[in-house]
């Protein structure tokens, strides 16, 4: 669960300080960072619609209860995060509908987190405001991590009992994956763009068309139409592909070369930002290990070596990784996060 909301203010499509119709407290800007009554982490378009997996929501409120208005073009769960504690996730239906996510609060002011535990082909989902709330403004955060990845990285089947349970949307959440997990170590928000199935210069079917170096590029991952302007600039990304490009066998020299073109491109975008590519918990090929090294002698990038996931931590659905491998994960890329930054 993300309880540092007080730090989370990310807004990556402008800063619109409410949605029309809510009524907001008094504050405007402080010396450190502006204060936004509603803060979008992750990629969001001007219409607030979301898709990729742990786009979040986080706002202050002052009540007992809460409600949230979306429009979804599926069905997708998110976690509802209130003062640091879980409640009970949201299942959302196809359509825009008022749904509630708080009731019989104490009075005063609560912390909100509502972020998208499934993954961008279950649906894009536009938030389209807290109906009736008043909304406290909070800073906006100076810091954020992006990691980039697999299904490892959505959380696939991580709230699943495994391996032999297949997928569904009730055992996947991003929220409780890695990502997360750092994230609360840190105290720094983090964005995920993950897809399951991709890779680096192929996907687990071997197709080398919807890899990450294309859909990175995509504000919505399966909208080829829909181009991500960079609104926002992470201090550190962390890479975790390859267990997908080694599915159909060892990718070869063409891995290296993607790999190192991907890197150069966020480079150029973002040239101040600090770089870290793991290897995968689902793969213990020293190849990927190796080819990891090839690309860091040809770029500014950091390898973190991930452990193999240990049958002994049990499985999640169809042998991903476990609640405690996700947890093991991030005991490993937290201190490689703090040793390139400082933090």
């Amino acid at each position: 669960m993300r309880s540092w909301l007080w730090l989370a203010a990310l807004t990556a499509c402008g800063h619109d300080p409410a949605h029309p119709g809510d009524a907001v407290a008094d504050g405007a800007t402080t010396d450190a960072a502006p204060l936004e009554a509603i803060h979008y982490v992750g990629r969001f378009d001007a219409q607030h619609r979301a898709a990729w997996p742990g786009s979040a929501v986080h706002t202050r409120f002052t009540g007992t209860d809460l409600m949230v208005e979306l429009a979804d073009t599926g069905t997708n769960w998110f976690e509802i995060t209130v003062d640091g504690v879980a409640l009970a996730p949201l299942v959302t239906h196809s359509g825009d509908r008022a749904y509630p996510i708080a009731t019989g609060l104490a009075a005063g002011d609560h912390d909100l987190v509502l972020a998208k535990r499934t993954e961008s082909f279950q649906g894009t989902v536009t938030f389209a405001g807290f109906p009736g709330a008043t909304l406290v403004p909070t800073p906006r955060p100076t810091r954020l991590v992006e990691f980039i990845g697999d299904s490892i990285t959505c959380g696939y089947g991580d709230l699943g009992v495994g391996p032999s349970c297949e997928f569904s949307p009730e055992t996947e959440s991003e929220p409780a994956a890695w990502g997360a997990l750092a994230e609360q170590a840190l105290g720094v928000p983090h964005v995920s763009i993950a897809y399951s199935g991709i890779g680096m210069v192929r996907d687990v079917a071997g197709t080398t068309m919807n890899v990450m170096p294309v859909k990175y590029l995509r504000t919505f991952a399966d909208d080829a139409s829909s181009t991500w302007d960079f609104s926002y600039t992470p201090d550190v990304i962390v890479i975790a592909l390859g267990t997908n490009d080694f599915a159909g066998g060892d990718p070869g020299g063409a891995f290296v070369t993607a790999y190192v073109g991907f890197v150069q491109m966020l480079e150029a975008k973002f040239p101040a930002v600090k770089i870290l590519v793991a290897t995968s918990p689902m793969n213990g090929d020293p190849k990927l290990l190796g080819y990891l090294h090839d690309v860091a002698a040809q770029t500014d990038v950091t390898v973190v070596e991930l452990a193999v996931q240990l049958a002994a931590d049990g499985y999640g659905c169809d042998y991903h990784p476990s609640a405690v491998s996700h947890t093991r994960m991030a005991a490993t890329i937290v201190p490689a996060i703090r040793a390139v930054t400082g933090w």
